[in-house]
């Protein structure tokens, strides 16, 4: 299962990407279209889609990027020893 590509939950291929993008947005450029790979796909994989949809005239494309599920955000605490609120 290396490199589908999916629209909302439905499969689909790089040749049918576009067309189903006008279709869904109704052949609007500015619609945001947002693309996310799983962590197993090559970042060649990920640009050759984000090309193939730019080119196709869409101008609001992102890339979403998973957090991994191990790693928590930082948290900022500044303590000073001998001091008390």
């Amino acid at each position: 299962a290396e490199g589908q590509i999916f629209l909302q939950d439905t499969e689909t291929t790089m040749e049918l990407i576009v067309p189903r993008l006008i279709a869904i947005t109704q052949n609007n450029p500015e619609a945001r279209i947002y693309i996310r790979g799983d962590r197993m796909l090559s970042y060649g994989r990920v640009m050759e889609l984000m090309g193939t949809v730019t080119s196709a005239g869409f101008s609001r494309v992102a890339l979403i990027a998973e957090t991994p599920a191990t790693q928590k955000p930082a948290k900022k605490k500044s303590r000073r020893s001998g001091t008390s609120k």
